[in-house]
């Protein structure tokens, strides 16, 4: 009897163990997540747990999980669950404060994680993420005009700023996604004197449409008037060579007025009407008595 205890002890503590060990043994990674691997005689493993089962070796090894998916890191002064912190105060070179909100997406290179791990730790937007995207605005900030800035000039500070935390992320084991510039603002004297600029260009832009109206219709009466005058200088040269021209002109314009006039011909007795001349279908003159 008693040996038959013995065994049953024997078994509830082998099965105890293999619990505890199984446990320690093995870790299974999430998808999209990675593990670093930290060795109580070696330090931190430059090995990398990737997604599904892991083996470790029991009470010597333990593991740090990291979410190596894409995370975004939102700067504004609005408040959303996602902002790390307030819009990025800057001044540019001729003095002006600006505010930027801008959106900051990252992940984790999974091969060196364990870098970024042994560096910095988990809390790695706090410590990296969130002072270095505002050191390097700021820096880059100061290199460019306020004119650059609210223009579509800032695409080169944006690029920039791009490629410098770029740079510094890989340097810590992260890769910078994408750089968002989501707004700028710009203080109440400077946006007023935006908006005073804008006023005066847009009538700028009319007084010049004001002007070039003018010149086209300076030009079209000059072109009128220069047609005019051939026109009068052709019919000049025509009554030169024939002056029965004038009388025919002025034959043309009684009987488009529809009037009668009378007028004297060459002998002293003969009065002629214009009106009777027309309206006599056999164009004869009438006759004295």
């Amino acid at each position: 009897m008693e040996k038959e205890n013995l065994i049953a002890i024997g078994m509830a503590i082998t099965f105890s163990l293999f619990c505890i060990l199984s446990g320690s043994m093995i870790r299974v990674i999430p998808a999209g997540y990675v593990g670093v691997a930290f060795n109580l005689f070696g330090g931190v493993e430059k090995r990398i747990l990737n997604e599904g089962v892991n083996f470790l070796i029991p009470f010597v090894e333990s593991v740090t999980v990291y979410d190596a998916r894409k995370i975004s890191y939102n700067f504004s002064d609005n408040y959303d669950k996602s902002i790390v912190g307030p819009s990025i105060k800057c001044q540019t070179n001729d003095g002006q404060n600006v505010s930027i909100d801008v959106t900051v997406i990252a992940h984790i290179n999974k091969e060196k994680a364990w870098n970024l791990h042994q560096s910095i730790g988990r809390d790695y937007g706090e410590r990296l993420i969130v002072p270095q995207t505002r050191s390097i605005f700021r820096n880059i900030v100061a290199k460019y005009p306020i004119d650059t800035v609210y223009t579509s000039g800032r695409t080169g500070l944006a690029r920039d700023a791009e490629d410098s935390l770029k740079q510094s992320f890989l340097k810590s084991g992260l890769q910078l996604d994408e750089l968002l510039i989501r707004a700028i603002g710009f203080s109440p004297s400077f946006a007023e004197a935006v908006e005073r600029k804008q006023i005066a260009l847009q009538e700028s832009q009319r007084q010049n449409w004001i002007k070039k109206t003018a010149e086209r219709e300076k030009e079209r009466k000059i072109i009128e008037g220069e047609g005019d005058a051939i026109a009068v200088s052709v019919k000049g040269m025509a009554l030169q060579l024939d002056p029965k021209i004038a009388e025919l002109e002025f034959l043309e314009q009684l009987d488009q007025r529809n009037t009668e006039i009378q007028v004297i011909t060459g002998t002293k007795s003969a009065i002629l009407s214009i009106g009777e001349l027309f309206n006599n279908p056999t164009n004869e003159l009438p006759k004295k008595e």
